[in-house]
């Protein structure tokens, strides 16, 4: 008796292998469209099977492949459990199919509600019947087992655990498909059913890390199929020596360049008050042309400036020493140029990540092996952000509202230069740990604390940071815990911006001695009519949004 396999797969990976095996031994290959194509391209003997075209019009074609599926039994003192006609063969033992999980919150809509199951929706209904009889077939859906089928097919000694091993993985490739497809529908412009009762997307095994965070930890990279997002363009270049961290670091400093540009390429406004009453609107400078860039480690902030070319941004993060930038990520929003290749080479950066690179630039960056060049262009439409906790997952959407209103509660408004370098500011503190401080001075960080237990100690740590800043400036070496005492304190910064509430503390004066001008902070504690008052005599402006950006 003939055997039959069939084969109707989306991830044509081993598949002309496997196939030229499966001929070669013998068996009666069964496939349609783009598969079947391909086969007989490649001179493979197979026949076509009506049940798996997608112009199938009759559903009558795939109940009847399912039965054959059903009915096939490898062991011949099996019983029948379904009654099967003696014009029907039960000899398909092999099902070789699979699907591209998808997420398209396109697909509802006016023309296209008669489609909502797609053409290719019968593989998965093949291969949840398949799973039935799962002790019969060889259900294949992931090519890189295709190898260890043909040498147990060969050896014809096929193991119940690895035909257990298989039906799991065809029911976990049913599952994200069915996810992906009601993620589609329920996320979708008509739906916006953004938490769902069920928390699934199909999020695909993609690449195995070097390490965890520590070297005992393994991990392994997973992405959504269709969202490129920032590591989609380097995966299978950059080989397996990626740790957990630079993948976090490259993603999250890619992600902030994507919402700088966002958020500050048009002309925001904001509903503004002053310390009278009287209401207007601040208007912030578009930065249409402006160059970002961003230095980032363990998913801290290290440093961030913008300027008019990928040269004097770079210049202007406060992280350019050498020291500073040993094992971090630069970000930049802008393709890098030979010009400003030959002075990030002088930083000992982990990778690099920009839309693009030079010719140049890629010939001067690759002297340090160490390295990576991230070629990034996309960011991923997923509005959603989560955090695994003992026994569930934390769902929120992401921060993206910038400002609902200012109120100035000095008697001086901001001028316009302090207006934009504020709304930079608070968009960097969106994204730093909480509790956190930035101090700026000409649109680039002077000093950052993060991740602090209070808003107090943020203020505090961002004062020691400037110092340390300023002591780099002149040649020092920054990283001693003393701080230098001849170092000029009245210029540190000149632009505050917390993500929370501050007290008025002596850290707050110390700020404003050291250069302050221009305060930007949710506002809302018991000091701030005396934080006020200090701000008015000592001729600093402060704005309070009545919004905190706190995450973890």
């Amino acid at each position: 008796m003939t055997k039959r396999a069939v084969i109707h797969v989306e991830n044509t990976e081993n598949l002309v292998e496997f196939a030229e095996f499966l001929a070669s031994s013998g068996w009666t290959i069964l496939s349609a469209n783009k598969t079947e194509e391909i086969l007989r391209k490649q001179k493979i003997p197979v026949t076509k099977e009506n049940a798996l075209s997608e112009n199938n019009m009759f559903m009558s074609d795939t109940s009847s492949l399912i039965r054959k599926v059903m009915l096939t039994k490898y062991h011949e003192e099996d019983e029948e459990y379904i009654p099967r006609p003696d014009s029907e063969e039960n000899n398909i033992y092999i099902i070789c199919m699979n699907v591209l999980p998808i997420i398209n919150t396109s697909i509802v809509s006016k023309q296209f509600d008669n489609q909502l199951c797609p053409k290719n929706f019968f593989v998965t209904t093949l291969l949840r019947n398949a799973f039935r009889n799962y002790e019969n077939l060889l259900i294949l859906t992931d090519p890189a087992d295709y190898k260890e089928a043909m040498i147990q097919l060969r050896t014809d000694n096929i193991l119940r655990d690895f035909r257990i091993y298989l039906a799991a993985k065809a029911l976990n490739l049913v599952s994200a498909y069915d996810a992906g497809l009601s993620a589609s529908i329920l996320q979708s412009q008509k739906f916006n059913e953004q938490f769902m009762n069920y928390f699934m997307l199909p999020f695909k095994r993609e690449l195995q890390l070097h390490s965890g965070i520590n070297s005992q930890q393994s991990a392994y990279l997973y992405k959504t199929p269709t969202e490129v997002g920032t590591v989609g363009n380097f995966l299978k270049a950059q080989g397996k020596d990626l740790p957990y961290t630079l993948v976090n670091d490259i993603s999250f400093a890619w992600g902030q360049i994507n919402s700088l540009f966002a958020l500050l390429k048009n002309q925001p406004t904001v509903k503004s008050m002053n310390s009278d009453g009287y209401e207007f609107t601040t208007q912030f400078t578009p930065f249409t042309g402006t160059v970002f860039s961003l230095v980032v480690k363990f998913g801290s902030i290290l440093g961030a400036a913008h300027a008019s070319n990928v040269l004097e941004s770079f210049k202007k993060t406060f992280t350019y020493d050498s020291v500073s930038t040993k094992d971090t990520v630069f970000a930049c929003s802008a393709v890098i140029n030979g010009e400003a290749a030959e002075e990030i080479i002088k930083g000992d950066f982990a990778a690099i990540v920009a839309p693009s690179f030079t010719p140049e630039a890629k010939q001067i960056l690759s002297q340090n092996k160490k390295t990576k060049l991230v070629p990034s262009s996309k960011i991923t439409n997923i509005d959603l952000e989560g955090h695994y906790i003992n026994g569930g997952l934390l769902v929120q959407t992401k921060d993206t509202t910038l400002f609902h209103q200012w109120k100035i509660r000095t008697k001086n408004r901001p001028s316009q230069i302090q207006t934009d370098e504020m709304v930079f500011g608070m968009l960097l503190a969106m994204s730093a740990r909480s509790y956190n401080a930035i101090l700026l001075k000409q649109d680039s960080i002077c000093g950052i604390a993060q991740g602090c237990t209070s808003p107090k100690r943020a203020l505090e740590g961002v004062w020691y940071e400037a110092l340390k800043c300023a002591e780099r400036a002149v040649g020092l070496p920054g990283d001693d815990f003393h701080v230098n005492n001849e170092i000029d304190r009245s210029n540190l910064g000149e632009v505050l911006v917390c993500d929370a509430a501050i007290p008025f503390t002596e850290a707050t004066t110390m700020l404003i001695n050291s250069g302050v001008k221009a305060i930007l902070q949710t506002g809302g504690t018991p000091s701030d009519d005396e934080f006020i008052n200090y701000c008015n005599e000592h001729g600093v402006v402060m704005v309070f949004t009545g919004l905190t950006h706190l995450s973890l």
